[in-house]
């Protein structure tokens, strides 16, 4: 049988119990799950290797310290939402500063407008 002529064979894995009693007792529990639900015998490997696969998901993909052992943040909605909450508030606490500041420039200049002008007269 030809598969394809642009693609590889794919790859195969013989599973055998041999003698070992534990093999023995999982290879008959998979098959009563397979009786049971009426699924086959390669859809429950495939699904008992996924789990297996699942658990140890940080050995596969260790988490990213970016190098300086800090762990970091996963950057979803909430995350983002939180930086761009603290980002607005310290931005216009910011501007407020600079607004009151001027304000006070301003305040004085009109007092002394009108202390030189009132002597002035």
């Amino acid at each position: 049988m030809v598969w394809s002529k642009t693609k590889e064979r794919p790859k195969r894995y013989l599973i055998s119990v041999g003698r070992d009693k534990l093999r023995e007792k999982v290879m008959g529990d998979l098959w009563k799950i397979v009786e049971s639900e009426g699924s086959s015998m390669a859809d429950e490997v495939w699904d008992a290797l996924y789990m297996h696969v699942e658990r140890h998901k940080n050995i596969l993909e260790p988490e990213d310290d970016g190098g300086d052992g800090r762990i970091h943040m996963a950057r979803d909605t909430e995350f983002e939402d939180a930086v761009a909450n603290e980002a607005y508030d310290a931005q216009e606490g910011v501007v407020e500063e600079i607004l009151d500041a001027e304000r006070r420039v301003e305040q004085r200049m009109v007092r002394s407008d009108f202390f030189r002008n009132k002597g002035g007269k």
